[in-house]
């Protein structure tokens, strides 16, 4: 998953370099939503350590 939002910046970058304004805004946009997908998803993952 990690590898998926890394691509996701990427292409986004690389439709900033290219031109791409409004493509590059819709790009970020995505991939922040899956980036705070996926930190909630581990922030409030229960830890299964025994103390």
């Amino acid at each position: 998953m990690m590898a998926l939002i890394f691509c996701l910046y990427l292409i986004t970058m690389v439709l900033a370099i290219k031109g791409k304004r409004n493509l590059a805004f819709y790009g970020f946009g995505v991939s922040l939503v899956v980036s705070l997908f996926w930190f909630s998803h581990h922030a409030t993952d229960t830890l299964s350590i025994l103390l």
